[in-house]
C-alpha cells in the first residue's frame, strides 16, 4: 500500500497554514456549529494517566475463590520496589439472564421493540474478549471431537453482554473460522465446522514409531552404531519445526489481539507441544545401547547399568567401545535432546502475551491417558517406546509447554482430565469474579517490561496473575489499536469522525487510487492559544488488509492545525476535511485509519471494507 494526500475537498474562511488541508463550510458544519456553542471548546491541555491494573485471583487451599479480601490485604511491588495500589475493586459479574419473549403489541400501539427503551451498550473496557484456538497440527481427531463438543456446551451457557468469542485453528497456517463476535449461534457453528477439518496429531505418533523402529534396525546392524541415532535427530528436528510454527501463529494472534481493549483470554486447545521433541526417542536409544537389540528389553534394571558388577552388551563407540564403526555415545543422549528443546521460545511466547495483557488457558485435549503396557503380546519393534519411563518422558514434555504458558500468564492448565466441564467452569470464575487493582507507576510508556509480584497478607492462599507487562508508549499502543480495527473490526471513536471511502481510480502498474475521506468535528478536539492563534496537532495512521489476510505497513502523518484568534468561534463549529490517497491492488480489502489528538490525548480508530478494481474499470 502506498500512501498519498492530497488537496482538501473544500476550503471555508478559516485560514489554516500553508499546505494543509482546509475546512469544510457546509450544512453540516452548523448543525455542528450549536452544539459547540453548548460545549464550548477547551483550550487547556489533557494529561494521559498511566494505570496499571491487574487482574488478581485468589483461592483456598481447596481451589475454592475467596472473595472477602480488602485493599490493604494485598502488597504490590513492581521490579522489587513496592508501589501503593490507588484503584481497588472486587469484580463479580452476573451471568446473562435469559431474555423474555417479545410480547405482541397491543392493537394499534407501536411495535413492542419500539416500546421498550434499548439496553445501554456495555462498556468495552470491561468486556471479555475470547480466542478459542484449536491447534489441528498436534491433536488426534477423537481428542478434538471430545474437547470441542464440551466447549460447545460451555459457550452455549456462559454468555454474558459485551463478551466476544473469536475461533481460530492452525495447521498448516492460523486460520480464523469465526471472528469475533457475540452470537453465540454463530459460534456454535463454527465449531461444528471445525470438528470436521483433518488433524495431523496421529501423524506425529505414526511418524515416532517410524523413527522408532528404523532405530532398532540400525542397532541391530551395528549396536550402538553412530547411525541408529540419526532416526532420532530427524525426528525431533522436524517435531521442532512444527513446534516453531505453532509458536509463530499462536505469536500473531497475540500481535492482533494486543490493541484491544479489556480483558484478553486465550483457551489453547491441543494434546501438547513436546517442550524437548524427540527426548522419549533419545532415552529410547540409550536403552538400546545399554540393553542390546530390540529383543533385549529393559525397564532400566540395575543389574544392567554399568557398575553394577553385571555383565553388559554394550555398543561401540565411548558408551561400549566394541563397534566395528563409530559408535554413538548414549551417556550423552539426554544433552543430544535438549538441543531441540523449545523450551526458551515456549518462555518467550508467554512473556509476549503476558506484554500484551493476554491470558493463556490451556486444555490437553488427550485428557488423562493410562500408559500402554509393553506385555510379550506387543509388537517387538515397539516394546522399548511403549515403557512406562519412556512414555513419561514424552507426556511430561506435552505437559510442559501447557504449563508454561498458563502459568507464566497468569491462567490455569486444565490437565489430565477427561470431563473438561468442571475445569471451564473454573475458568469462567475468573471472568466473572475477581480483584482488580491498580496502580501508577514511576515511568510512561518507556517500552521496558515489568515484573510485578502480589502477595496476600492473609496466610494459605493461592494468588495468580500476569505477573509482567510491557509498557508501551503511546504511538505503538495507537499502532496495536490500529492493527485491531484493521483486523477484528474493533472500533471506538470518541472523536465522532465520519470515514468515507470514495471511489477507486486506475493508476499505474494494474493498481488503483483508493480515496479515504475524513470528516473531523473541530469542536471534538483540544485546541492550544499559541502566540496569537489557536493551535492543534493530529496524528494520522492508516493501514489496509487484503482477502488474504496479508496486511500492509502501517503509514503515519503528523497533522498541524493553525486557526487565526479572530476566526475561533466560527471555525469550532466546522468540520475539519482531510484526504488519504492509498494506492492498493484489486480485490475485497480492508482500511483502518487511527485519528489523535495528540493535545486531548483521545483517540478514534475505524474501520471499513473496500473492493477495489471492479467498481473502477465499469467507470472507465
Amino acid at each position: 500500500m502506498m500512501m498519498r494526500i492530497t488537496k482538501p475537498l473544500t476550503l471555508a474562511s478559516v485560514l489554516l497554514a500553508a499546505g494543509t488541508p482546509g475546512l469544510a463550510a457546509s450544512s453540516a458544519a452548523s448543525t455542528a456549529s450549536a452544539s459547540s456553542a453548548a460545549n464550548p471548546p477547551s483550550f487547556g491541555e489533557t494529561v494521559e494517566v498511566n494505570v496499571v491494573n491487574l487482574a488478581i485471583y485468589v483461592t483456598d487451599r481447596d481451589g475454592r475463590r475467596v472473595t472477602d479480601l480488602k485493599k490493604g490485604d494485598f502488597a504490590v511491588s513492581e521490579d522489587g520496589r513496592p508501589v501503593e495500589v490507588s484503584n481497588f475493586a472486587v469484580v463479580a459479574r452476573a451471568a446473562a439472564a435469559p431474555r423474555p419473549p417479545a410480547a405482541a403489541p397491543p392493537s394499534g400501539g407501536p411495535p413492542a421493540a419500539e416500546a421498550t427503551a434499548a439496553a445501554p451498550a456495555p462498556d468495552p473496557e470491561n468486556g471479555l474478549s475470547l480466542v478459542v484456538f484449536v491447534d489441528d497440527l498436534h491433536i488426534q481427531p477423537h481428542n478434538r471431537t471430545r474437547a470441542v463438543e464440551q466447549i460447545r456446551s460451555f459457550l452455549s451457557r456462559t454468555a454474558r453482554p459485551g463478551d466476544r468469542v473469536l475461533l481460530a485453528t492452525h495447521d498448516t497456517g492460523l486460520r480464523v473460522r469465526q471472528p469475533f463476535t457475540e452470537d453465540a449461534g454463530a459460534v456454535d457453528a463454527a465449531l461444528r465446522e471445525v470438528e470436521r477439518l483433518p488433524t495431523f496429531g496421529q501423524q506425529d505418533d505414526a511418524s515416532r514409531r517410524t523413527a522408532y523402529r528404523a532405530m532398532v534396525t540400525l542397532n541391530d546392524l551395528e549396536p550402538c552404531g553412530r547411525q541408529m541415532i540419526a532416526p532420532a535427530e530427524g525426528y525431533a528436528a522436524q517435531m521442532r519445526g512444527e513446534a516453531l510454527r505453532t509458536i509463530g501463529a499462536l505469536k500473531a494472534m497475540i500481535n492482533s489481539l494486543a490493541g484491544i481493549p479489556g480483558r484478553k483470554a486465550l483457551l489453547f486447545v491441543s494434546d501438547g507441544i513436546s517442550l524437548t521433541p524427540g527426548e522419549e526417542l533419545f532415552e529410547a536409544a540409550k536403552e538400546l545401547c545399554e540393553g542390546g537389540g530390540a529383543s533385549g528389553f529393559s525397564t532400566k534394571d540395575d543389574s544392567r547399568k554399568p557398575g553394577s558388577g553385571a555383565p553388559q552388551q554394550l555398543g561401540g563407540g565411548t558408551a561400549g567401545g566394541g563397534g566395528t564403526g563409530e559408535g554413538y555415545d548414549s551417556s550423552q543422549a539426554a544433552l543430544d535432546a535438549q538441543k531441540y528443546s523449545v523450551a526458551k521460545q515456549f518462555e518467550d511466547l508467554a512473556a509476549h502475551a503476558s506484554a500484551n495483557r493476554v491470558t493463556f488457558y490451556t486444555l490437553q485435549a488427550s485428557g488423562l491417558q493410562g500408559y500402554a503396557a509393553a506385555g510379550v503380546d506387543a509388537d517387538p519393534s515397539e516394546r522399548l517406546l511403549q515403557a512406562p519411563f519412556v512414555q513419561q518422558i514424552q507426556t511430561s514434555n506435552l505437559k510442559g509447554s501447557l504449563t508454561a504458558l498458563a502459568v507464566d500468564t497468569g491462567g490455569r492448565a486444565m490437565l489430565d482430565v477427561n470431563d473438561f466441564l468442571p475445569e471451564l467452569a473454573r475458568m469462567q470464575e475468573d471472568f466473572d469474579s475477581y480483584y482488580s487493582l491498580g496502580y501508577a507507576p514511576s515511568h510512561a510508556g518507556d517500552g521496558k517490561v515489568h515484573h510485578v509480584e502480589v502477595k496476600v497478607k492473609r496466610a494459605g492462599l493461592r494468588v495468580r496473575y500476569l505477573q509482567s507487562y510491557r509498557d508501551k508508549p503511546p504511538l505503538e499502543r495507537m499502532a496495536d489499536r490500529t492493527l485491531a480495527a484493521l483486523v477484528h473490526g474493533v472500533e471506538d471513536n470518541p472523536l465522532e469522525i465520519a470515514l468515507e471511502i470514495g471511489d477507486p481510480t486506475a493508476a499505474e502498474n494494474g493498481r488503483f487510487d483508493v480515496p479515504v475521506h475524513l470528516r473531523i468535528p473541530l469542536f471534538k478536539l483540544a485546541i492550544l492559544n499559541q502566540q496569537g492563534n489557536y493551535q492543534g496537532k493530529l496524528r494520522i495512521l492508516v493501514a489496509t488488509r487484503d482477502e488474504m489476510g496479508g496486511a500492509s505497513a502501517l503509514r503515519q502523518v503528523e497533522v498541524p492545525l493553525q486557526i487565526p484568534r479572530k476566526e475561533v468561534l466560527s471555525a469550532m463549529g466546522q468540520y475539519y476535511l482531510y484526504t488519504l490517497t492509498l494506492k492498493m491492488k484489486p480485490g475485497s480489502q480492508h482500511v483502518a485509519v487511527a485519528v489523535r489528538d495528540e493535545i486531548a490525548a483521545a483517540t478514534s480508530y475505524l474501520s471499513r471494507p473496500v473492493t477495489v478494481g471492479a467498481a473502477a474499470r465499469t467507470a472507465r
